[in-house]
C-alpha cells in the first residue's frame, strides 16, 4: 500500500497545497515566501524521510504557517494506516548549544505540550513555531511533546526542534506487523 496523500486547503486567507510520500527519501519541494519557514519544512522532510511538496500563499505569515500545519497534518493522517505503524517515536537532538526532545504518539487523541523558550529573532516570529506544531498535532491527530533541554540561539533551538520532531515522526510511522494498542485499534 502506497503511503501518499495530496490535500488542498483554500480559505479566504490562504491557499495551501500539500503532497507527501511517507516512504520517500526526505526530498522537499517548498514554495512559501518565508525563507526561514521553507528551511524548516525542508529540515522536517530530511529528518522524517518524508517527501514533502508544499505550495503556500496567503495574506499573513501567521495564517500561512497555521494553515500549512493543518494541511500537512491532514495529509499525514490520510497517508497512514494507523493499525500498521509502530505508533511511538522520540528523539533528543543537539544543535550546538541547543538540545531538544520530541515524543510522538500517533494515537488519534490530539494533544500538544510545548516547552521551547525561543528568544526573539530577526529571522522569524517565535510564537509562530508553537502555532505550527500545535496546528500540525491537532490536525493529524497525534500527541506531541516538544521540549527544550538547553539552548540560547533562536535559530539553533527551532532547527533542532524540527530535526527532533522529524526524527520522532519517522520512528512513529515505521511499519509494524501488529496493532500497537492493547485495545486492538488506535
Amino acid at each position: 500500500m502506497l503511503r501518499k496523500a495530496e490535500i488542498k486547503r483554500e480559505t479566504k486567507e490562504t491557499q495551501i497545497y500539500v503532497e507527501l510520500n511517507v516512504d520517500g527519501s526526505g526530498k522537499a519541494d517548498v514554495e512559501v515566501e518565508d525563507i526561514f519557514f521553507r528551511h524548516m519544512i525542508a529540515t522536517l522532510a530530511k529528518f522524517s524521510s518524508i517527501d514533502i511538496k508544499i505550495r503556500a500563499n496567503g495574506d499573513l505569515p501567521h495564517h500561512i504557517i497555521e494553515d500549512t500545519g493543518i494541511t500537512l497534518g491532514y495529509a499525514i493522517d490520510k497517508a497512514v494506516d494507523r493499525e500498521s505503524i509502530k505508533r511511538f517515536g522520540y528523539a533528543v537532538i543537539p544543535m550546538d548549544e541547543a538540545l531538544i526532545i520530541s515524543s510522538v504518539d500517533m494515537v488519534r487523541r490530539p494533544y500538544f505540550s510545548y516547552g521551547l523558550n525561543v528568544p526573539n529573532s530577526s529571522e522569524f516570529d517565535p510564537a509562530l513555531i508553537e502555532h505550527f506544531f500545535r496546528s500540525l498535532a491537532f490536525s493529524t491527530p497525534m500527541t506531541l511533546h516538544l521540549y527544550q533541554l538547553n539552548g540560547k540561539d533562536p535559530h539553533h533551538i527551532v532547527e533542532a526542534a524540527f530535526k527532533s520532531f522529524g526524527t520522532a515522526l519517522k520512528q512513529s510511522l515505521e511499519k509494524s506487523q501488529t496493532s500497537m494498542s492493547v485495545k486492538g485499534s488506535l
